[in-house]
C-alpha cells in the first residue's frame, strides 16, 4: 500500500469530510515486538499534512526555490490508545479545527482500517510561511484558494 492520498474522486462534494491518507506499518517502523515505534504516528501525520499542502496548491518547487513557502509545524501532540502493529493498514483522517490569519490547527485520527480502531489521535499547528533571502522564515497569510481547500475539512459542529 502506497503512502499516499487517497482520493474522493477530485469533486470535493464527494469528500468525507476529512481528509484520508492511507499507509501500511512496515517493518522498519516497528520496534523488536511488531509493534509501531510511537514517532511513526507523527510521521503518518506529517503525511496528512503534505497531501494537504498539495492539494493547497504548494509544489515540491515551491518549498525548495530560493523564496521558498511551506507548512512547518510549530506545535504537535499525540495521545496513544491502541498499539499499531506490522502490517496494519491505516486511515489518518484530519480535519481543520482552526484557521487563522497565517495558520491552522489540524486534528488527525489514525484508524485500523480492518476494524475501525482508533489508535491514536493528535493535533498539529502548521504555519504558512516564505523564506526570506536571509533563510529565515516569516508568517504569511493564507490565500483565499487555501482557505476553500481548508473549509472543506472544517466539521459542521465548530
Amino acid at each position: 500500500m502506497d503512502r499516499q492520498p487517497a482520493p474522493h474522486g477530485g469533486d470535493p462534494a464527494a469528500a468525507p469530510g476529512y481528509q484520508v491518507v492511507r499507509t501500511q506499518v512496515r517493518w522498519g517502523d516497528c520496534d523488536p515486538a511488531g509493534i509501531a515505534f510511537f514517532p511513526r504516528f507523527f510521521e503518518w501525520m506529517d503525511l496528512a499534512s503534505h497531501a494537504l499542502a498539495r492539494e493547497m496548491g504548494i509544489t515540491r518547487e515551491d518549498v525548495l526555490g530560493p523564496a521558498s513557502y511551506g507548512f512547518p509545524a510549530n506545535h504537535a501532540q499525540a495521545e496513544f490508545l491502541v498499539p499499531a502493529l506490522l502490517d496494519d493498514e491505516i486511515e489518518v483522517r484530519t480535519t481543520i479545527v482552526h484557521i487563522g490569519r497565517t495558520s491552522l490547527r489540524m486534528r488527525h485520527q489514525l484508524v485500523r482500517m480492518s476494524d475501525g480502531v482508533l489508535l491514536a489521535r493528535g493535533e498539529a499547528v502548521r504555519v504558512h510561511i516564505q523564506r526570506v533571502p536571509s533563510r529565515a522564515m516569516r508568517p504569511v497569510p493564507l490565500t483565499p484558494a487555501m482557505r476553500r481547500v481548508l473549509s472543506r475539512y472544517v466539521p459542521a459542529e465548530l
